[in-house]
Formats: C-alpha cells, structure tokens, sequence
C-alpha cells in the first residue's frame, strides 16, 4: 500500500511539475535569420510600384521622440489599439538608433538606396521632385522606413512608413501588420504627419 501511495504521488508530482514549466517557460524567441526574412517581406509590402523601381531611403528613421519617448509610446498605443506588449517592445528596442538598410533585401522588386547625403543634394533645390524623377525615371518618389518590431510568433508587426513625392507631397504612418496565411496584412494604421 505504501509503495502504491508513493509511485501515486510521484506521478502526480511529475504531472504537476510538467504542467508548471509549459505555463513558465516563456515563448520561444525568433532567430535573427527569421526576423530578417519577415521585416524584408513587411517592407516589400510597401515597396510595390509598377512604374518601375522604388527608391528608398538607405537609413531607417526611428521616429521616435528624443525628448519625450514615452509620448511616442502613448500615440501608437492610442492608434493601434490591436498593438501587443512585444510587439511595441521590439518596435522600439530595433528602433533606438537609425541603422541602414541592406543592399542585398529581397523585396520583389528591383529597388535603390537613396543615401541621405544624395538626397540632400536633390532637395537642395525648390522643384526637387522633378530632379529626383530625372535622375531616377518612373519613380515616385521616395519611401521612409523604420526598422520592424514583432512578437515572438512573428505574425503581428508594427512599422513607420513615410511616402515622400516631392515638396508639401508627403505622409507617415505607423502601420500594424498582422500575417494571415502567410501574407502580411494591414490591420491598423495611425497617421504621423501630412504635407
């Protein structure tokens, strides 16, 4: 009886112990080979363009308010109401400093970097949309990207997006993207700014 009692209490044990750790063990975090391959395919839903190629800037904008980055915070929050804790965590984490895009991003389409030092160069002068069209033909334009922010399943992604034309033709949105069938989607977006 007392042997039946103590095999009894050591799978009760066992199970009990199973079942604390599944609930404990935090959630698995993504390589850095994943987040890369889903922030490229988040960027290439931005980037379609069938005039021809995208220009994009080659570093990221973090967007975020130096003086105040809480406020920052509060407005995505207030925005995309959908938004997850890690999400909004990664989002300002891969955003605490600019970084530069990779040369190499499969985006499905043909794109260029424009560097900031060439851009302040076309945007020296007052019709400077139309000398970036010179020097770029069939684009429209330029797009601004921060770096993307996931959870830890990488199916919810929040990102700022900015669509430069020309002077006084702009936006900038945060936008929170949600996979669905593999696919990224537009779930929520904020606006930012307008010209």
């Amino acid at each position: 009886m007392f042997i039946k009692l103590i095999k009894r209490s050591s799978i009760v044990f066992l199970a009990l112990n199973f079942v604390a750790c599944s609930l404990f063990t935090p959630a698995a975090t993504p390589s850095a080979a994943d987040i890369e391959k889903e922030e490229q395919a988040v960027y290439s839903f931005f980037v379609y363009d069938p005039g021809g190629v995208a220009i994009i800037l080659e570093n990221t904008s973090t967007n975020i308010s130096e003086d105040d980055p809480q406020e920052t915070i509060d407005y995505i929050k207030s925005g995309l109401k959908s938004i997850s804790n890690e999400a909004i965590d990664s989002y300002l984490a891969r955003n605490s400093q600019s970084s530069q895009l990779a040369s190499d991003m499969n985006l499905g389409m043909d794109y260029v970097l424009l560097t900031r030092d060439e851009l302040a160069e076309i945007s020296s002068g007052p019709n400077w949309g139309e000398l970036l069209t010179e020097k770029y033909p069939n684009s429209y334009g330029y797009t601004i990207f921060s770096r993307v922010g996931f959870n830890n399943l990488l199916d919810q992604a929040v990102i700022y997006v900015g669509n430069v034309a020309g002077p006084l033709m702009g936006a900038g949105y945060y936008y929170l993207m949600e996979k669905k069938n593999g696919e990224w989607i537009i779930r929520e977006q904020v606006m930012v700014w307008i010209s």
